[in-house]
Formats: C-alpha cells, sequence, structure tokens
C-alpha cells in the first residue's frame, strides 16, 4: 500500500466520522455504523502513518502511539457492537452503562488510552521538526488538533482537517516516505 494514501485517507475519514456525528441523532443505525467503520479504517491507516513516521525518528513513540490506537478501537468496537444490540437512544446508554461497569474499562479506553496516540504523533512530529525535516508548525498544528476534540467532541471535523493539511504537507514530499530504513 502507498503509505500517502494514509496520510491522506486517516484524516479524511476521521473528517467522515465527525461530519455524521454532527448531522446525526447519536442512536443506533445506519449513521451510527457508517460513521464508527469509517473512523475504525482511519484509526488503521493512522497506524500506518505512526509506522511511516517512526522509519525516519527512531523514538520509539510508536509503541505509545499503537497503545492508543488500541484503546481507541476498543471503544469504537464497543460502540458498533451496542449500537448493533439496541433498539434505541435509551438502550444504547444502558448497554454502554453495563459495558463500562468494567472496572477500569473507561478509563483505558476512553480516558487514558486513546490521548497516548495524539502524544505520540505530537512528539513524533516535533522530534522531525527538531530534525528540520518538517515545518515547525506541523507540530503545532497537530497539537492543536489533538486539543480541540477534548475540548468539545463537536470540534473533530475541524481537528481532521487541520490534520489533513498538515499531512498532505508531509506528502507533498516536505518528508520522503520512501527513502527511510526498511
Amino acid at each position: 500500500m502507498n503509505p500517502r494514501i494514509a496520510f491522506i485517507g486517516a484524516p479524511l475519514l476521521t473528517l467522515v466520522y465527525g461530519v455524521i456525528r454532527l448531522l446525526s441523532e447519536h442512536g443506533p443505525g445506519l449513521a451510527w455504523t457508517t460513521g464508527h467503520i469509517a473512523f475504525l479504517v482511519a484509526l488503521g491507516l493512522y497506524g500506518v502513518v505512526l509506522i511511516q513516521l517512526d522509519r525516519h525518528t527512531f523514538t520509539g513513540f510508536t509503541v505509545v502511539g499503537f497503545a492508543g490506537l488500541a484503546a481507541f478501537a476498543a471503544q469504537f468496537v464497543i460502540d458498533l457492537v451496542v449500537g448493533f444490540m439496541a433498539a434505541d437512544r435509551a438502550e444504547m446508554s444502558d448497554l454502554f452503562g453495563r459495558v463500562y461497569d468494567t472496572p477500569g474499562l473507561e478509563l483505558l479506553v476512553q480516558q487514558a488510552g486513546p490521548p497516548l496516540f495524539y502524544l505520540a504523533l505530537f512528539a513524533v512530529m516535533t522530534h522531525l521538526a527538531i530534525q528540520r525535516r518538517i515545518p515547525i508548525w506541523i507540530p503545532v498544528a497537530v497539537l492543536v488538533a489533538s486539543v480541540l476534540p477534548a475540548l468539545n467532541l463537536d470540534l473533530l471535523p475541524v481537528s481532521a482537517v487541520i490534520i489533513l493539511i498538515a499531512f498532505a504537507t508531509l506528502v507533498r514530499g516536505v518528508v520522503d516516505l520512501e527513502e527511510a530504513r526498511p
């Protein structure tokens, strides 16, 4: 797979999820399922992005990033399963309550886990900027894009566009994705 597809596809699919989330009822159905599947695919593509960036940095932050991606994926799989099992939003709330009654699960897959991905992405981008391989504005943009959804999840589409702009700069040749360690 051409890694450039991942650099563009991941934020685009995040944007799809964010827009569907804004326009839908947050209940079981086609919009819920489509949005969540789009984001799960985005997570896989972000994994490719981390691997490609790690080929240039050797920092080990890829492991941290994958821990965050795994937490995100677990959260979205739970969301999908609950969405398939529930008939309406009220039933979803009940099912989510039962799932997240599991000690530590909410902390792991919703609170502490997912930010690890953003931390790793920011760290890798900062490392590349320190090496003068990318402009300094890219890690700053990634930091802003990482914080926005934490402030308000409705800002996820804005965050996705910021990451798309940053990644588009990378695939236009600022970082040669083909010349790195195998």
